[in-house]
């Protein structure tokens, strides 16, 4: 562990009364340490500045794990050069590193899926869903054509159209022995 991820492990001691579980750093300039961290239950991005000990958050975006949704967190690239990430009506400007503004979206909700205990995002979820009642459904239509119900009534409309024949050949066949 460095010096600057220290300080802000000794800031969020401090300010957020926990330790974090985990700790990017995603740019560090002189007295200005821009991060993400995650606690137990929500993720902090944070601009903290100021000189040696003594940290103080410029601009801080807190996301609680049981206020999130799936896709929530968007981070674009600016005109301006730097990455806002937005969650919701907040937001927090970040220097643009080399990394994409979608590798921070994904970090921030990739940690909060792991907060839920999910492995999955929801879409693919969905997805899933979607396909196993699709299957459901693609069974009971073959379940229904291979029914005996069905071929029982088919056999039953055949022996009754068999028998109206016999009766009427039968009867036929009599009409036409007493006219010879």
């Amino acid at each position: 562990m460095d010096e600057d991820e220290a300080a802000v492990i000794a800031w969020a001691q401090e300010e957020l009364t926990e330790t974090p579980s985990k700790v990017s750093l995603w740019d560090v300039d002189g007295e200005r340490i821009e991060c993400m961290i995650q606690l137990s239950d929500s993720v902090v991005v944070v601009v903290l500045v100021g000189d040696g000990e003594i940290k103080i958050d410029e601009q801080r975006l807190t996301i609680a794990a049981d206020n999130w949704s799936p896709g929530s967190v968007q981070a674009n690239r600016r005109p301006d050069g730097c990455i806002r990430v937005r969650y919701r009506r907040k937001r927090i400007d970040i220097a643009a590193e080399i990394k994409s503004p979608h590798s921070v979206a994904s970090l921030l909700e990739g940690w909060l899926l792991e907060m839920r205990g999910e492995t999955q995002l929801p879409r693919d979820l969905n997805r899933r869903i979607a396909n196993l009642k699709r299957e459901r459904e693609s069974i009971r239509r073959m379940l229904e054509q291979g029914s005996l119900e069905r071929i029982h009534e088919e056999v039953d409309k055949v022996k009754e159209k068999i028998s109206n024949a016999e009766t009427e050949l039968s009867g036929r066949a009599g009409i036409g022995a007493t006219e010879q």
